[in-house]
């Protein structure tokens, strides 16, 4: 099979690594790869600048759309599986605005749509959710899903770091951005959840249905009084449905028991906890950030689709009812500018909003 991958950059050439790697009865190849021409001397004469020198080359068969952003990618990805290649993206921004759009599409066309790599990073979380839904009703998830924040919180605690010095130090390992804001306000989560609880409660969720709340407001006193209390900050992506199909999905700082196995969650590893109704609590771990882990998950999804079992079936119910009419069930240390607190339950969100911080509660 014959390869076109849109992005070279950190994950980008994480993939071309692995590809590279695979074994030869694979019978895999990177043709072509779209980036920017200053990527001549690494890409030679498989560089193309033009996105359509891939979409019309009748002998690639499987893209990788790795560009980040939304309005290319989209481009990229809907032009590619109507011309009958299958697609695999890390692009959580595009997918949980358009799933069952390119699902769809990858039906009609006869040809794969897939997309691990856009909510867990390098943990293989979808699969397994995608099967075990053919015999189990997921209602709760409970989920760390981002490598830079779970990072800057692990230092903060650990080593003494301001919030500014860790941060700087995630950017200088590899773990943040230039421009970090989607990590540390939540957004790269709520994509994440989204595609996550789409899959798992079979249905259309909007972004900007969920709520969430940043960590930049977190500083080193308060995280010594959170430990005081007995607890752990995480950053962290809550989603449950009930009986009448209404979906509760939240994002915010969250202070875990010492004894919950989210504690023990540090740096750049994420973890996934889905409670079933037939199997109980199931938990995933793993590397959130990175740009090897995250190509593990990509070319995990190209080796499903070499070995012919990419398929995934998108049931929507389209009634789902997303943070409409449902009690927030949550505890809160809500600080002051001074760094005291308050605990209070059933708290309106306009009163989260105008406190210095805050942080729910989970035992």
């Amino acid at each position: 099979m014959k390869l076109g991958l849109f992005g070279y950059g950190t994950i980008g050439r994480g993939v071309y690594t692995l590809v590279e790697g695979l074994e030869k009865s694979y019978d895999v190849t990177i043709k072509k790869v779209f980036d920017l021409p200053i990527k001549k001397e690494q890409l030679k004469e498989k560089l193309v600048t033009n996105i359509e020198d891939i979409i019309h080359d009748d002998e690639i068969q499987c893209v990788i759309e790795v560009l980040g952003g939304h309005d290319v990618p989209y481009e990229v990805i809907t032009r590619s599986l109507k011309k009958g290649k299958s697609v695999i993206t890390a692009n959580k921004e595009v997918v949980s605005n358009h799933l069952e759009e390119f699902i769809n599409l990858a039906h009609e066309n006869h040809c794969y749509f897939c997309f691990e790599a856009s909510a867990g990073g390098g943990i293989p979380v979808l699969r397994p959710l995608i099967d075990n839904l053919k015999v189990n009703e997921v209602n709760d998830i409970f989920a760390i899903l981002n490598g830079t924040t779970n990072y800057i919180l692990t230092r903060m605690d650990e080593d003494n770091l301001s919030f500014d010095d860790a941060l700087f130090l995630a950017k200088k390992n590899g773990f943040a951005e230039a421009n970090p804001t989607a990590d540390l306000e939540g957004l790269d989560i709520v994509r994440k959840i989204n595609i996550i609880s789409s899959l798992a409660f079979k249905g259309n969720i909007k972004n900007e249905d969920i709520y969430h709340y940043g960590i930049t407001g977190v500083n080193k006193d308060i995280l010594d009084s959170i430990k005081k209390e007995g607890y752990a900050l995480k950053f962290v992506a809550s989603s449950s449905k009930n009986e009448e199909n209404e979906a509760f999905i939240r994002v915010e700082p969250t202070m875990v028991s010492l004894n919950h196995p989210f504690a023990a969650v540090k740096n750049e590893f994420n973890a996934v906890l889905f409670t079933g109704s037939t199997n109980g609590d199931l938990m995933f771990y793993g590397k959130g950030a990175g740009s090897i882990p995250t190509a593990t998950a990509i070319v995990a999804d190209l080796v499903s689709i070499l070995e012919n079992r990419a398929y995934i079936d998108y049931k929507n119910q389209n009634d789902l009812k997303v943070n409409q009419n449902k009690r927030n069930p949550f505890k809160y240390f809500i600080f002051a500018s001074d760094g005291s607190y308050v605990i209070k339950e059933e708290v309106s969100d306009e009163e989260l909003l105008a406190a210095s911080f805050y942080a729910r509660v989970i035992s």
